[in-house]
């Protein structure tokens, strides 16, 4: 018995598996996009929407962090199918987060520090 793997079908050009960070980091992903609806979904529960300037706010949070979880599974779906523009906007992401101290801080540098590994670059590539 041979115990090689079929030739990847044309055009594919990685060989790596994707690293196991990436793997995690796109799971994170959809979870924060989940997280993301969460908010505007409580705020429609809690806020009484009979209030003409009260609903409008909750039209705008649902807009803006809908539009934000869009964002945050795009981006996981593109990490978890190794696509170069994904880890471009994940690094922009985790540069943005540099401002959210000092949690914020540390996790995001922790992410570029990974993002700029070689080995999670090639896989990108």
């Amino acid at each position: 018995m041979d115990n090689q793997q079929p030739p990847p079908p044309s055009g594919v050009q990685r060989t790596q598996e994707r690293p196991t960070g990436i793997t995690i980091l796109a799971i994170l992903y959809v979870l924060g996009g989940l997280m993301m609806l969460s908010v505007p979904a409580f705020l429609t529960a809690l806020i009484p929407m009979e209030v003409p300037f009260l609903a409008e706010i909750g039209i705008i949070c649902w807009a803006v962090f809908g539009l934000l979880a869009i964002l945050y599974f795009v981006v996981a779906w593109g990490l978890w199918n190794g696509k170069g523009w994904a880890r471009m906007v994940a690094i922009v992401l985790a540069i943005l987060g540099l401002l959210n101290f000092p949690i914020g801080t540390i996790i995001s540098i922790i992410l570029l520090i990974y993002l700029f590994k070689d080995d999670v670059k090639a896989y990108f590539t």
